[in-house]
């Protein structure tokens, strides 16, 4: 499972159902939402084919998914990024 970036302009006003676009993910994903329109997806499907299943449920938005390393060393975030990054890093070592 890798930790993806997405960001979208919800610039069309329609609400984006977030909710379905992790649930038709593969099995296990999940999402942290930042803000309105930041978000972070941990999912074991590549960025291209993350891109494609977004744009199911995009509309009109422009959005763009990136690549992002889960290090503490990559700058500051907020204290819910490293909760939601921890629990995950956690549960794998203890597998």
């Amino acid at each position: 499972m890798e930790t993806r970036l997405l960001v979208f302009d919800d610039g069309n006003g329609d609400d984006l159902d977030l909710r379905a676009f992790v649930d038709g993910l593969d099995d296990n994903a999940e999402m942290i939402e930042l803000e309105a329109h930041v978000c972070f997806v941990r999912s074991g499907l590549s960025v291209s084919e993350l891109s494609n299943r977004f744009i199911a449920v995009a509309g009109s938005r422009v959005f763009f998914i990136s690549d992002i390393a889960s290090s503490k060393f990559e700058g500051r975030m907020p204290g819910v990024y490293w909760d939601f990054i921890k629990n995950k890093s956690l549960a794998s070592a203890a597998e």
